[in-house]
């Protein structure tokens, strides 16, 4: 199974989460097809984590949660995208939030975050393209 047909699967069932009232699963599911996609157009642009680990965050680990954004606005700026395209990537920040709210703490989200982050993943998906 490729990344495409992953982002797709799990943009399929946050989607369906929604007609479900799985909030949480649905919210988790919008920020995993969102980090596929962008985690695919890293890989298939070649881009060189290694090095860019080396020049902003020394130590961290190629494709976490905690990178992959900044890598993503690198990739795409030297790409030449503009500037206004590229910072509406910063809806990842809130989707990670949300996520971790989603997995890890026991008051969870409710069905704004989760119809956030669906919309937060069409933007993700309609600039990393």
């Amino acid at each position: 199974m490729s990344y495409s047909d992953k982002v797709a699967e799990n943009k399929r069932v946050a989607e369906k989460c929604l007609d479900l009232k799985a909030y949480n699963a649905g919210v988790s599911r919008a920020y995993y097809a969102a980090f596929l996609h962008i985690k695919n157009y890293l890989e298939s642009s070649k881009f060189d984590y290694g090095r860019f680990l080396q020049q902003h965050k020394p130590g961290d680990r190629a494709f976490s949660h905690g990178t992959i954004q900044p890598a993503i606005v690198k990739c795409l700026m030297d790409k030449g995208k503009k500037n206004v395209d590229v910072y509406k990537l910063m809806v990842l920040g809130n989707m990670y939030d949300k996520r971790r709210i989603a997995d890890y703490q026991i008051h969870g989200t409710q069905e704004i975050d989760l119809k956030d982050s669906l919309q937060d993943l069409n933007t993700v998906l309609s600039v990393v393209v």
